[in-house]
């Protein structure tokens, strides 16, 4: 029975234990806080808590229970957009960027390191992937970030995935997406022929 553990990984991370075998009701979520005042040590607390995740998987005979990660791919390149400041001169415009992009990448390598050094298979998934595979759409003009979230919800709801808020409906998405993906594929029908 492989498991697939689906993270949508943030400073609230949210977490999909899937089990292909069974029903997708017993799909179980949860949130991961990455705690600390800079991206060090919020991508330090993310990983001591991904160790606890995993090892709280272990079996009595201390087999890991998780076959397969899949994390959403972070964005590879950072948005700039314009700003209005205010000063006493009057409104200065200027380019800014979203300092929560430049930490995702500090997450989602301390979240590879663990993974790697339990020596679990993983993939990532682009976000536009698992939502055509989870909801059936990928990109569409005037969705914004608010809207995608409350539609992964919604889904989770209609197939009765109880879910704690969005980031663990968007964990249940990629965890559903990493099971149509050529590795777990791979992984399957290694187990297979073993």
């Amino acid at each position: 029975m492989p498991v697939i553990l689906g993270l949508d990984i943030a400073t609230v991370t949210g977490f999909a234990l899937y089990d292909t075998d069974a029903s997708l009701s017993s799909i179980k979520t949860g949130l991961i806080k990455a705690e600390g005042n800079d991206a060090e040590q919020k991508a330090a607390s993310i990983a001591m808590q991904m160790v606890k995740l995993i090892t709280s998987t272990k079996d009595s005979e201390g087999r890991i229970g998780i076959d397969f990660i899949a994390l959403e791919q972070p964005m590879r390149n950072v948005v700039s957009f314009k700003k209005t400041r205010q000063t006493l001169a009057g409104p200065v415009e200027e380019n800014t960027i979203n300092p929560n992009a430049l930490q995702l990448s500090s997450l989602s390598g301390a979240v590879v390191g663990i993974i790697a050094a339990y020596r679990l298979p993983w993939v990532t998934i682009p976000s536009s992937t698992w939502r055509k595979h989870f909801l059936g759409m990928g990109r569409s003009p005037g969705f914004d970030r608010a809207a995608w979230k409350r539609v992964a919800v919604e889904r989770c709801r209609a197939l009765r995935i109880t879910v704690k808020n969005a980031d663990a409906a968007e964990a249940v998405g990629i965890a559903m997406a990493a099971e149509a993906s050529q590795e777990f594929r791979y992984l399957k029908v290694g187990r297979a022929a073993a």
